[in-house]
């Protein structure tokens, strides 16, 4: 009897584990990011913002077209600006993703396909195009995001190349010191696996414009309780050292320029 018992708990202890388990990994934020930023001419916004409903409609028409969430710059940064954000788990997914001229020509058709793009040529005055990897250990209450936050506070920093992996290991403590200060907030931290080298984002999501006005635990503080004094004081100057250049944005959710949800692969 007592060997039955034990045999049970065991057992349930390994089917709650393995839901705990299965739902972390469904929770878990993508491991790849890749960011497209598009900035336009101002007297084209409009014809933009048609092209990219256009080629929303054809992905929703279109197997395997991968989700597509869509923000605009609100604070801290040029006008105009859309940042297009494309989760992904491994590249191989990537040779899956249906090319947007194919898409929009089946769809629409040739001539229409051709007149769609021009328009998007001619309102674009800038674009690049970055990939980020998910650094775990860096994250602070690290979850995905279903529906997509109304707001993300983006911060890019740029690293002097020597302090790369101090930099690192600042942020894997600054992630455990602002947990055990009971901090709320999530905040994604990834790295670069495409475009400038050497650079770090961390995107903090925000549900309403308010939560911009609470009062977060001091940074400073969190480290002293979190590492003692002595080695906080240590910690606190690398960040300093470490970038060399920073660019912070608010960023506003667009829900009529986005394809949240990927489309079902074909069978075929």
């Amino acid at each position: 009897m007592r060997f039955a018992r034990t045999l049970a708990v065991a057992i349930l202890s390994l089917l709650v584990f393995s839901v705990l388990a299965q739902a972390q990994a469904q929770n878990k934020p993508a491991q790849f990011l890749q960011i497209q930023v598009t900035t336009v001419k101002p007297t084209a916004v409009t014809d933009y913002e048609d092209f990219v409903k256009k080629l929303n409609a054809a992905r929703d028409k279109t197997p395997g077209a991968p989700v597509v969430v869509t923000y605009a710059v609100n604070l801290g940064g040029p006008a105009f600006t859309y940042y297009a954000l494309t989760p992904f788990e491994k590249f191989a997914e990537r040779e899956r993703f249906p090319n947007g001229r194919e898409m929009l020509t089946k769809v629409y058709g040739q001539a229409e396909a051709n007149r769609l793009l021009k328009i998007e040529f001619d309102a674009i005055t800038q674009r690049r195009s970055e990939v980020f990897n998910y650094q775990a250990d860096q994250s602070t209450n690290p979850k995905a995001f279903d529906p997509p936050s109304a707001y993300l506070t983006l911060q890019r920093n740029e690293l002097v190349p020597e302090m790369n992996g101090q930099y690192g290991n600042l942020m894997r403590k600054i992630k455990i010191a602002q947990e055990k200060a009971k901090d709320t907030r999530t905040i994604i931290r990834r790295t670069n696996a495409y475009g400038t080298g050497f650079t770090a984002i961390a995107i903090t999501h925000h549900a309403k414009l308010s939560d911009r006005d609470q009062t977060n635990p001091n940074g400073g503080e969190a480290l002293r309780k979190a590492f003692g004094d002595g080695e906080a004081n240590q910690l606190q100057p690398i960040g300093d050292r470490s970038i060399r250049n920073r660019q912070t944005l608010f960023l506003n959710y667009r829900a009529d320029l986005s394809h949240p949800k990927a489309t079902a692969p074909s069978n075929e």
